[in-house]
């Protein structure tokens, strides 16, 4: 019995060491990693002061910064656009509006929509002239833009209205011209190009024109091709004053010549000016029509230097 009891005592004995044991190690790993924490915790601090009464350091903020302007995905906007050129001398807009204005105007087809409808009748019925007078002044070559001089003008439409109001802010009423160009008319209008500053050709009818060679065109074609063609008006010029058989051929015929001799290839682009050529001091210029869609605000604003 005695050895039994010693023999608990004994068991009982050395699990309380054992337990006291195990105790000591995990106390002394527990102040281990303690002691581990609050050293890296330490070197933190080193490096990111901390507020008063912060207990650990603060974090980097990762946030998106919304006030930071987002990089454009078109590399042309990046590069800013020259400032507007005054304009000083005078603006003609050719545009391919055929439509009649004026009491006595075109009438309403059967097959026509209820909008379609609805604007004849105001295109007859808004205005005091005539269809017919409005036609003859249309048909009839260059017309002023300036409404204080001419009467006929139908406003508001936007084919007159969007530059009207620009030539407004820029005070160039008296300088601003029209002239029409029917969409199928196989050539421009024969003009003095040379009287304006700007020629503004108004609508995506004249782009075909951009690959026929014209001497007012000259400029949009590749150099290779413009060299050709002083070549050929240079030895004109000569044969007028030797005699040769081309200084008889009268310049309308060949520039008719270089126009069928010219191609897609030779054009050395058919697509709308942008604003950098705009205010690059470009002469002719090709843009959308009046109250069409995309970039048009800037592009009729930088023809009269707004």
């Amino acid at each position: 019995m005695l050895t039994f009891l010693l023999a608990y005592d004994h068991n009982e004995l050395v699990a309380r060491v054992q337990k006291a044991s195990m105790d000591t190690s995990i106390k002394h790993i527990a102040k281990l990693a303690t002691d581990a924490l609050e050293k890296v915790e330490a070197e933190r601090s080193r490096t990111t002061p901390e507020e008063p009464g912060r207990k650990r350091p603060r974090r980097a903020c990762t946030a998106p910064d919304y006030n930071k302007p987002k990089p454009s995905s078109d590399a042309r906007d990046e590069t800013p656009a020259p400032p507007s050129r005054p304009l000083v001398g005078r603006l003609l807009v050719v545009h391919a509006n055929g439509k009649t204005y004026g009491t006595g105007g075109d009438s309403a087809l059967t097959d026509d929509g209820e909008r379609v409808k609805a604007a004849k009748r105001s295109n007859r019925e808004d205005f005091d002239f005539t269809a017919r007078d409005y036609c003859a002044m249309r048909d009839g070559g260059v017309y002023s833009g300036d409404p204080r001089k001419n009467k006929l003008l139908p406003l508001p439409r936007p084919t007159y209205t969007e530059f009207i109001n620009r030539a407004k802010r820029a005070r160039c009423l008296d300088r601003l011209d029209f002239v029409y160009c029917p969409a199928d008319a196989p050539r421009l209008p024969a003009l003095d190009y040379n009287a304006y500053e700007r020629v503004v050709y108004a609508g995506v009818s004249f782009r075909r024109f951009a690959q026929i060679w014209r001497p007012e065109r000259h400029q949009f074609f590749k150099p290779d091709f413009q060299a050709r063609v002083e070549t050929l008006l240079a030895a004109a010029v000569r044969g007028r004053s030797t005699g040769a058989a081309l200084g008889r051929v009268p310049d309308v015929v060949l520039h008719d010549v270089l126009a069928f001799a010219s191609s897609k290839g030779d054009a050395r682009r058919d697509d709308y000016d942008d604003l950098a050529t705009i205010n690059g001091g470009a002469r002719h210029l090709f843009l959308p029509a009046p109250g069409s869609s995309g970039n048009r605000e800037r592009l009729f604003d930088a023809c009269f230097g707004l």
